[in-house]
């Protein structure tokens, strides 16, 4: 996962939260939570 911010790379907090992940950018610091979502089949 990419920062919206800066476009650098964003390391993962080892532990999840409401089936979240927790993505943390190095260079900004900004927080970002990834949701785990199924794909909808049609």
């Amino acid at each position: 996962m990419t920062c919206p911010r800066c476009r650098r790379k964003m390391r993962e907090q080892r532990r999840t939260f409401h089936k979240q992940r927790k993505w943390i950018c190095p260079q900004c610091g900004r927080v970002r939570m990834q949701t785990t979502r199924r794909a909808v089949v049609v």
